[in-house]
């Protein structure tokens, strides 16, 4: 800020300019501590009336960004702002300081786990840094992250336990090829060429509708995989739903009926345990790392340098080979194919 000269008058002036309204203001008084205190409240309270709330610099951001976050991330934006966010809400944004920020964090620490409080507090960074608010990320103290171990189910018992059932396609879609859900729900029988699978296309569960995006969740997720006879059979022997997609019902159905099946086993899992079943059946089968990321589309470019390094076709199909082969042996062993009914998934 300029500082107040003195006038012929022995008064002192101070001249300060007004983004708001694009024009100087002058402020005299007696004294030049006088005329730049003066000019300081009104600049501080020029600056308070155009600085918007978090919720307002929220609102705006989820708003501009839209257009290039996936559905389900403004979802979820959304719904930090409404439930989490509360703390801050009101406040100014150039009130919002490490302080500020770390007491939020501790509050929510009483009663979230630690991977949702480090979600809500990356939403509040980025907001504020899209709007300037520079925080030093390193004065802020974030819950650690805790390791969970689970008691997963062997590959033959998930064969063994969904064998005949609604869900058999799914689980064998999570399992041995390692799906999300989002990339199961997307598939159509027209991105099938031959036997092998192009996942272009998810599906995710939005206010109450699926949405469809052209995406996966990464750079990695578009990928392709070779179906195994096992699951290529039960595809071709499935009706496509009347929107065109295979996988069709509500949006939890496959979720709890998986679920329910488990529990009955004594396992306590969700369905999206089964990739972790996948890479831990591909660690047991030694498969190198490259491989296995590019088949679960899973990226780490800070391990592998994802988008230079590359695999050789013949290369590829001898790791497909290694893993079918470790899977048809579970899966043939457990059930007969043949003469089954066909399954059809109601949309």
């Amino acid at each position: 800020m300029a500082t107040a000269k003195k006038l012929p008058s022995g008064s002192y002036r101070i001249r300060v300019f007004d983004n708001r309204i694009n024009k100087y203001k002058s402020f005299t008084a007696p004294t030049k501590r006088e005329a730049e205190r003066m000019a300081n409240e009104y600049l501080d309270t020029s600056l308070q009336e155009g600085t918007p709330t978090f919720k307002q610099a929220a609102e705006e951001y989820i708003n501009i960004k839209s257009t290039t976050l996936s559905p389900t991330t403004v979802h979820e934006y959304t719904r930090t702002l409404n439930t989490a966010t509360g703390r801050i809400n009101d406040m100014l944004l150039t009130d919002i300081n490490v302080k500020v920020l770390q007491d939020w964090i501790n509050e929510m620490s009483m009663t979230k786990s630690p991977k949702t409080v480090r979600n809500y507090f990356g939403f509040a960074t980025a907001v504020l840094m899209y709007n300037d608010i520079i925080i030093n990320r390193r004065k802020i103290m974030l819950p650690q992250k805790t390791r969970k171990f689970k008691r997963l189910p062997t590959p033959e018992e998930v064969v063994s336990s969904v064998k005949g059932t609604d869900i058999e396609l799914p689980v064998m879609l999570g399992m041995w090829l390692g799906m999300r859900m989002s990339e199961i729900r997307g598939i159509k029988k027209s991105d099938i060429d031959g036997n092998i699978l192009s996942i272009n296309r998810v599906r995710v569960y939005v206010d109450g509708k699926f949405v469809e995006k052209k995406c996966a969740k990464t750079y990695k997720s578009n990928r392709q995989l070779r179906l195994p006879p096992q699951i290529l059979s039960l595809i071709n022997e499935t009706e496509e739903c009347a929107d065109g997609f295979l996988i069709g019902g509500g949006k939890n159905t496959i979720y709890k009926k998986f679920e329910k099946v488990m529990e009955s086993m004594g396992y306590n899992i969700t369905f999206h345990d089964l990739r972790h079943i996948n890479a831990s059946v591909m660690a047991f089968l030694n498969i190198p790392d490259i491989y296995a990321m590019e088949r679960g589309g899973w990226s780490n470019t800070s391990t592998l340098k994802g988008v230079y390094q590359q695999t050789f076709d013949s290369q590829r199909i001898s790791i497909d080979n290694k893993i079918d082969s470790y899977f048809s042996e579970v899966y043939d062993t457990k059930y007969d194919t043949k003469n089954e009914d066909k399954r059809k998934y109601v949309g």
